[in-house]
């Protein structure tokens, strides 16, 4: 298996070969009750986006299709999940309402688009693509058209967060060998390597609300945990101790806690703690695998 498809496979798995709704932008922001998490899990059958509040109750489903659904981001404004979905015999990307009416293609390119990230603004909408190659970074329109290439490397590029002010995107790349986080302005100029070790880092990264940490999953430990760092690579810090595969963070809106996903109870289930790795709690028991996807701002 190629590195693209092992990429793609790590969060979570893509296929690797074998009337017109806008996004909402605006409106009174969201008190702590409306806040909720978004997930993808298999407990219907296959990968389908579903979201719950955040102390895991009233878990709903909002997509139903054959095809995988999975990996979604909020919208600023908390009224639109964007999602990569593989409807039409590759992955596009796909806005849905936060109750899952209304649902809206954004991309038509034959190659693989996933992992939305909507920028701080609700403009524009990061992804990876592989059509010119390889896993590279894009930008586009949140009303879809006006993609635009950021990073141009033989290796793979995986995008992963925005800063809060929008002017800095971090994201994972393979050009130093191996997994990295690196990070880049907003226009895909100047990328600096902020971690440098011989195991995979990256897999999904989140940048804390308040610009000054980033939370990643390594594998440098032997196995899959989450860490955080300073937004210059420093002050490195493990959150999780456990033998299972503790992976996807994504910081609260308020930078207290984080959630998770771990198979440390034998499947995948949502889990959430301090930012200190303090003050664990579970979110999620099904059969079937859920993968955390992301938590309304």
């Amino acid at each position: 298996m190629n590195l693209s498809c092992r990429i793609l496979l790590s969060v979570p798995p893509l296929a690797c070969g074998d009337d017109e709704v806008a996004p909402v932008l605006e409106g009174p922001p969201l008190v702590a009750s409306e806040r909720r998490l978004t997930f993808s899990s298999t407990r219907d059958g296959n990968l389908e986006v579903y979201s719950m509040n955040v102390d895991g109750t009233d878990q709903k489903r909002l997509t139903n299709h054959a095809g995988a659904d999975h990996n979604a981001d909020w919208s600023p404004d908390g009224r639109k999940i964007a999602f990569m979905g593989y409807r039409d015999g590759d992955y596009d990307l796909y806005v849905v309402d936060a109750d899952g009416i209304a649902v809206r293609q954004l991309t038509f390119n034959s190659a693989h688009d996933g992992f939305p990230r909507w920028s701080p603004s609700g403009l524009e909408i990061m992804f990876t693509s592989l059509r010119d190659g390889n896993l590279e970074v894009y930008v586009m329109s949140a009303f879809g058209g006006n993609e635009r290439r950021l990073t141009v490397n033989p290796t793979d590029d995986v995008g992963g967060a925005w800063s809060p002010d929008g002017s800095k995107i971090a994201f994972s790349s393979a050009r130093g060998g191996n997994l990295e986080i690196y990070v880049m302005n907003a226009d895909g100029t100047n990328p600096v390597r902020l971690t440098n070790h011989d195991a995979a880092d990256g897999g999904r990264i989140a940048w804390s609300p308040d610009g000054t940490r980033i939370a990643f999953s390594s594998f440098r430990d032997g196995n899959d945990e989450i860490y955080i760092m300073s937004i210059d690579g420093t002050n490195l810090t493990r959150l999780t101790n456990h033998p299972a595969k503790d992976k996807y963070p994504a910081w609260s809106p308020d930078g207290l806690r984080l959630a998770f996903s771990s198979n440390r109870e034998g499947n995948d289930e949502i889990y959430t703690m301090n930012a200190d790795g303090t003050g664990l709690s579970r979110l999620t028991n099904d059969a079937g695998i859920d993968f955390l996807d992301g938590w309304r701002r």
